[in-house]
């Protein structure tokens, strides 16, 4: 699990949209293991500051190795940021050299085309190049990404992406797509059947919350 932290923002309320936790009778019939430890998190912490700590502390992910060094996306000189953020993702991969699935979680997801690291709000992002760095024989990859509100709608916006993913020499083996709330989709890399069939087992359990996008559907997309 490799966390892609950014620093605290105060203008948004990003984090903080836990209001589904009062709504047992509408989420907790999916997962009631998982709606119990949210909300006995919630609660607990309630006086003070969430972070990723809690996640990582409840044991809600058997044997996961979490990668949580922050990114360094504030670095002075910002020329300087590009070669810092090179450095720090050679210390995730080593942290997760034996993982065989890891999932990725920038708070934007896959950066847009000519995002510069020397920004700060470039670590929101995880870029192309970083996944592929990333890359190993017999692992599967899972990005998460943030919709936007490009032109051409939210399916235009996964088709498109899914279609750079797959040019740069990555293996797309489908999407999940979420829509309660802000809408959000987690690209699978080189997954297998057994990931594949999960991942729709999943969208059949939430049916019109969450879908499926097969490897077969994105690529027939950008025929």
């Amino acid at each position: 699990m490799a966390w892609w932290l950014f620093p605290d923002e105060h203008h948004n309320a990003d984090g903080r949209r836990r209001e589904y936790l009062g709504r047992r009778d509408e989420w907790a019939r999916f997962d009631q293991d998982l709606f119990d430890a949210l909300l006995k998190i919630d609660t607990e912490k309630k006086k003070k500051k969430l972070n990723i700590r809690a996640i990582e502390e409840a044991a809600l992910l058997p044997n996961v190795v979490f990668a949580c060094e922050p990114v360094p996306c504030s670095i002075e000189p910002f020329s300087q940021r590009p070669v810092e953020r090179g450095l720090w993702l050679a210390r995730v991969k080593t942290k997760l050299k034996d993982c065989n699935l890891i999932f990725l979680d920038p708070d934007n997801g896959i950066a847009p085309e000519g995002l510069r690291l020397t920004r700060r709000r470039a670590g929101k992002s995880v870029t192309i190049d970083e996944i592929k760095a990333l890359r190993e024989s017999d692992r599967a990859i899972v990005v998460y990404h943030h919709q936007t509100h490009r032109p051409g709608g939210h399916c235009r916006e996964i088709y498109d992406l899914a279609a750079r993913l797959t040019s740069s020499g990555l293996r797309v083996s489908g999407a999940l797509r979420a829509k309660p709330w802000s809408p959000r989709v987690f690209f699978i890399l080189d997954g297998d059947k057994k990931l594949q069939d999960r991942a729709k087992n999943i969208a059949n359990c939430w049916r019109n919350s969450i879908s499926w996008h097969s490897d077969v559907e994105l690529r027939g997309r950008h025929k």
